[in-house]
């Protein structure tokens, strides 16, 4: 007699989903920060922090399965190695702090994204919120334009008057306008997943709102975003050759379109002092190339921040913190490939799974956004990528119950060659920085 093996039981946090929804409304609309006080400084209120801890206990206690990934684990090896680092550097007691803050940040809401949100219902309204956020946001910025004065109603000044900005993690117009391009993608995926005119209509505008906001943010590193986001769309629509040769003619309207942003040039002091601090950061990798010299020490080594996602923390956590954290992106995007590499005309009786496809394509397109902008800021730590993670991971297992196929992804020798490609991107970061200087 054949012994059945019983299937595990799933059984879905409410509780933890609800706090995880009032957690993203404090960290991405933070209503707990409208406050005229703010007109000199930024108030910050813990609020976020205890949400977010209620809806880790509703997980831990309620919701199954629990969905690790090797996201989890490549994450932990982070949370677990910049301590290490610290010690190395005797900073052991600073690191200890910023541990906490990269697993409050970093793989805590990775794991409450993957595992929460576990449903298109669920999904519907995070992203909902994205956009809710992504709009008031824009109005935010508007009021600050408006304003003699860049005062918005929240009472926050743009920043030294001319470029947009918003509240605690968004207090960066750089960090806004990476918010505003990464959520393009999402509205697009909204505008189409809806039957509603006036709906689709709204998302449409709003995606408009999100290019006007960038350029009232004033940022360079979005702008150069929203340029790779499209060259990647134009890829797969229309092949590498017709893109290329399309973008070798449209070199002039582009330059024209940078030339209303702040000066992009090698030789203006800002993108100087950008290369410097990337070569800086090389310097640091060569003095302790295994453990950095401690996350949140490249300000104290050089002066200034990296201004490059990818050299800050190769040189705050040496080659392993590297290839962990590039490794985790990289998958991420692979994970996502093989959902909208799908046949979708195999699922044409199934909506929720050419919903599903169409999803994961918007997401490699939010991650080509993130990764390009990254490139030009230092922002490996801010905590949306990693909730764009958890989204992604959540995507992909759920896919992998009703289209098995993909499952070919969770295989280690996939894990070995992305790392081992990591690896080879600091060769490649390395070469770039020396043919700019």
């Amino acid at each position: 007699m054949v012994r059945q093996i019983p299937k595990p039981i799933e059984s879905s946090s409410n509780l933890g989903y609800f706090f995880l929804l009032l957690y993203s409304v404090a960290i991405f609309i933070r209503p707990q920060e409208w406050d005229p006080a703010n007109v000199e400084y930024f108030i910050e209120y813990p609020i976020a922090r205890y949400l977010l801890i209620v809806s880790f206990i509703g997980y831990l206690f309620s919701q199954t399965p629990k969905i690790w990934g090797y996201q989890g684990w490549l994450l932990l090896g982070i949370v677990l190695f910049i301590p290490i680092s610290g010690l190395r550097n005797g900073v052991f007691s600073d690191s200890i702090d910023e541990t906490v803050d990269f697993f409050l940040y970093g793989l805590l809401p990775l794991l409450l994204y993957a595992g929460l949100v576990d449903s298109q219902r669920k999904q519907y309204w995070m992203l909902i919120l994205l956009a809710t956020a992504c709009t008031i946001m824009l109005h935010h910025g508007i009021s600050q334009h408006l304003d003699p004065d860049g005062f918005g109603w929240s009472g926050v000044r743009s920043f030294k008057g001319e470029r947009i900005r918003y509240l605690g993690i968004f207090r960066d117009p750089n960090d806004m306008a990476m918010f505003f391009l990464i959520n393009i993608p999402i509205l697009i995926f909204l505008k189409k997943s809806t039957n509603n005119w006036i709906l689709s209509n709204i998302f449409l505008l709003l995606c408009f709102g999100m290019l006007y906001g960038i350029y009232l943010a004033n940022s360079r590193g979005a702008l150069v975003g929203f340029m790779a986001l499209v060259f990647t769309y134009s890829c797969f629509r229309y092949g590498k050759f017709k893109s290329s040769i399309t973008a070798l003619i449209l070199l002039p309207g582009i330059y024209i379109a940078m030339s209303l942003f702040r000066a992009i040039d090698i030789e203006e002091g800002s993108a100087q002092g950008r290369i410097d601090a990337w070569y800086a950061g090389f310097q640091m990798l060569i003095y302790r190339p295994f453990f950095g010299v401690g996350k949140g020490e490249f300000f104290g080594h050089h002066g200034l921040t990296a201004h490059n996602s990818f050299v800050l923390i190769m040189a705050e956590l040496g080659v392993v913190g590297y290839v962990l954290w590039t490794t985790t992106i990289a998958f991420t995007m692979y994970m996502l490939y093989k959902v909208f590499s799908l046949d979708k005309e195999r699922y044409t009786t199934t909506p929720t799974i050419i919903e599903n496809i169409l999803f994961a394509k918007c997401l490699f397109y939010s991650f080509i956004g993130y990764l390009t902008t990254a490139f030009f800021l230092s922002r490996c730590y801010i905590i949306f990528l990693y909730i764009f993670i958890g989204l992604a991971c959540g995507l992909y297992y759920r896919m992998l119950k009703i289209a098995p196929e993909i499952g070919d992804i969770l295989d280690t020798k996939i894990i070995g060659k992305l790392m081992l490609l990591s690896l080879l991107s600091i060769v490649v970061l390395f070469f770039i920085v020396k043919i700019l200087l």
